[in-house]
């Protein structure tokens, strides 16, 4: 079992076994299911019943091993494997080696270490978490019945004046002290530990890789974001239950109160034991099919930089507690004010909380382009002398809105854009066959981005001549990976109907030749939770002089980075690795019968050996995932990515009182920093650059063993999440 998880799994067990759930003569899945019956959708039950019946499903020993073995090959399309398992010294986030952990949890289970399934997936869902990348993810079957949460624990980080280090307040006292409440009370303990000790220890999970973002998802600071949605935190939200039953809360005035866990029950639960549930959720799966027996996929999506939202109306409300809007785009994808705050008098602010411009309108892309644009401009005619750009809880998108909406600032230019893939034997057979004879002009074949005819590099001149020439592999940080490619062939990706990125003079109603605001006049404001499309559009401003103002983060007088989430250029549904393996074994097998093998014999058994199975023959039921597929780089820095380059704010600010019920007060708290009089955390930070790390000589040396990597360590959060649980300190 996951070293990691080991004292947790007999914490359970310990717990199941000493009758501390009652009466036994009914099985617990069953007792569930009545429940469920009785109280409909959003059922709660004791997280000790959950976990008894979660633990009563059976563990099937063969499966899980071949399970292992075959998302293995998915999860070679990790952009960064091996610098995640040796990371630069100035990473913040756990070094974790991947496979390395998958190849632990998979001799534990090839030894029965595992009685339940559910045991199984949780090692594995906690080692793909513990790589706090936003782009990976596994979508374990047994994690699929419940959620454990305590509801009505919200904790809000609050300051006195922006600097002061702050202290966690439960929320609904937060809005009484904005309110103008005095001698309210922070909370001090829980469970018997230092509260913030306890908020920093249960982050370790979250998928964003700055500590000061991951502590900011588990604290509710801004009640509403940009797009009027509002939004919770995960403090006590997780798949697997870490034997806490309830918190108790003890305040700085020593009175206290408590919040049960209690476990949500999917819908449609209804399983009478153990081994019902284990089936119902990761049943008998189709039997596995050979490579070469495989049938092609018909049909190829084409992926997407981020997932895609779908609102579920024509027409979304302006956000409430913000300012009225001068300018919106109909679903608060972007939304321009032009606040009154005290010294935002010549101040324009543009909302963006998304990236997200694949929705239920066509033209969304061109809509949000289209409102920043003019919203802009017309600031620029109303006199607004400097803009504050609010990207706060901005979890990406599609990368051409990102990059539209840098061209608006700094128009009419080469945009740059630099990224790799990982060079592994399954990609360089797909590369191989679908560069090979007519292929690359199979319009299915050309949407996986596999072909090079239509790519180019980042100068936007130059092309591969082959396949060869693209796919290296060449050693970047210690990572086999391919040449530098741009994201987009600009000349082609950007039109002014559907797509108006102004490079070039291509930007149709972005036509602009010079920027509206010089970049000491702008800021970025983040609360490190920008991530994939928005890191993108930040470091695109920051490499231009723009200042960037990061909010909340632990209660430390430090820097704090503006950008915490992950900075890789694409995330990619395993979905699509599905589809472009069945199509390398459609165009192979098609090779093989007309007697002109695309491969050698040689690679063609080292082909069946690697290539992906199709996710519905895994041996257990699988959801499915992403993963990381394209790393990020800059002009200065082509071999270390992004995500593993610290890069601190400009300045970095705590949320007050008044910033609980008033977004503009926290603008006109960046503005007064960076422009005025006000003070950062720590002074203001000097500009951090992106070229100027690396990593140490032994991991990008070019004759480096990149799989001579250290085990990850054991993390720290596990001792204190276990004093949690026993209530000691």
């Amino acid at each position: 079992m996951h070293s990691n998880l080991q004292t947790i799994a007999s914490g359970l067990v310990a717990i199941l076994t000493t009758g501390a759930l009652g009466d036994s003569s009914k099985d617990p899945c069953a007792k569930i299911s009545e429940l469920s019956k009785q109280t409909g959708s959003g059922a709660e039950v004791s997280p000790q019943l959950a976990a008894e019946c979660l633990i009563s499903m059976p563990f099937e020993s063969n499966k899980a091993v071949a399970f292992v073995d075959e998302y293995a090959k998915y999860l070679e399309f990790q952009s960064d494997l091996e610098i995640l398992a040796k990371p630069p010294a100035s990473y913040l986030s756990n070094r974790v080696d991947l496979r390395a952990g998958l190849q632990g949890i998979r001799s534990a289970a090839a030894q029965g270490s595992y009685s339940s399934q559910y045991e199984f997936d949780s090692d594995i869902s906690d080692l793909i978490n513990s790589a706090n990348d936003g782009h990976l993810s596994a979508t374990l079957c047994s994690l699929q019945a419940f959620t454990f949460e305590a509801p009505g624990l919200i904790l809000t980080s609050l300051s006195t004046d922006g600097v002061t280090p702050p202290q966690l307040y439960l929320t609904e006292d937060a809005m009484r002290l904005a309110a103008g409440a005095e001698n309210v009370s922070p909370v001090a303990y829980i469970n018997g530990v230092g509260a913030v000790s306890t908020v920093e220890s249960q982050a370790w999970l979250q998928l964003l890789q700055d500590p000061d973002a991951r502590y900011n998802q588990l604290v509710n600071n801004l009640l509403v974001d940009g797009s009027g949605a509002d939004i919770g935190a995960s403090f006590t939200v997780d798949s697997v239950w870490r034997g806490i039953d309830s918190y108790n809360l003890t305040f700085a005035n020593q009175t206290t109160t408590s919040f049960e866990v209690v476990a949500v029950v999917a819908d449609g639960f209804d399983y009478a034991s153990g081994s019902e549930l284990y089936e119902g959720l990761c049943g008998t799966a189709v039997a596995t099919q050979s490579p070469e027996k495989r049938s092609p996929t018909t049909t190829t999506p084409l992926p997407s930089s981020s997932a895609v939202v779908n609102p579920s109306s024509t027409f979304t409300p302006p956000p409430k507690t913000y300012p009225v809007p001068i300018m919106r785009e109909k679903h608060n994808l972007v939304v321009g004010y032009y606040p009154e705050e005290p010294g935002l008098e010549d101040v324009a602010v543009l909302g963006v909380p998304t990236f997200e411009t694949e929705t239920d309108t066509l033209d969304a892309m061109v809509q949000f382009a289209e409102v920043a644009n003019y919203f802009v401009g017309n600031a620029t005619k109303d006199g607004k002398k400097k803009i504050i750009i609010d990207v706060q809880n901005n979890g990406g998108g599609v990368v051409d809105s990102g990059f539209a909406l840098f061209s608006i600032f700094f128009p009419n230019e080469t945009l740059y854009s630099s990224t790799r893939f990982r060079a592994h034997d399954a990609m360089n057979f797909m590369g191989t066959i679908f560069n090979a004879g007519d292929n690359p002009d199979n319009s299915t074949i050309e949407a996986t981005g596999l072909t090079v005819n239509d790519l180019v590099k980042p100068d936007q001149e130059s092309t591969f001549k082959d396949w060869a020439e693209l796919f290296g592999p060449y050693k970047a940080g210690g990572v086999p990976s391919s040449a530098v490619v741009a994201e987009f062939d600009f000349a082609d990706d950007a039109n002014p109907f559907n797509n108006p990125i102004n490079t070039d003079g291509l930007g149709g109603d972005l036509n602009a030749t010079t920027p509206p605001f010089a970049p000491e006049d702008i800021i970025v404001l983040t609360d490190g939770r920008c991530s994939s499309t928005c890191t993108i559009f930040t470091d695109h401003m920051v490499s231009k002089g723009v200042s960037t103002v990061a909010l909340g983060g632990r209660p430390r007088p430090d820097p704090m980075q503006a950008i915490g989430g992950i900075k890789g250029s694409q995330v990619l549904d395993l979905s699509y690795i599905d589809s472009y393996s069945s199509m390398a074994v459609s165009q192979l097998n098609q090779s093989i019968a007309a007697g002109k093998p695309l491969l050698s014999k040689e690679n063609i058994t080292r082909f069946a050996e690697v290539m992906p199975i199709p996710l519905a023959d895994f041996p257990l039921k699988f959801g499915g995932g992403t993963i990381n597929y394209r790393n990020t780089y800059t002009k200065d820095n082509d071999q270390i990515p992004t995500q593993f380059v610290y890069e601190a704010a400009t300045c970095h600010l705590f949320y007050t009182p008044k910033t609980v019920t008033s977004p503009a007060a926290s603008w006109a708290l960046a503005a007064n920093a960076t422009w005025g009089s006000g003070s950062c955390v720590g002074g203001v930070q000097p500009d951090t650059s992106l070229g100027s790390q690396s990593l140490d000589d032994s991991s990008n040396s070019a004759d480096s063993d990149s799989n001579s990597v250290s085990s990850p360590g054991t993390h720290r959060a596990l001792g204190l999440l276990l004093a949690l649980g026993s209530g000691m300190a």
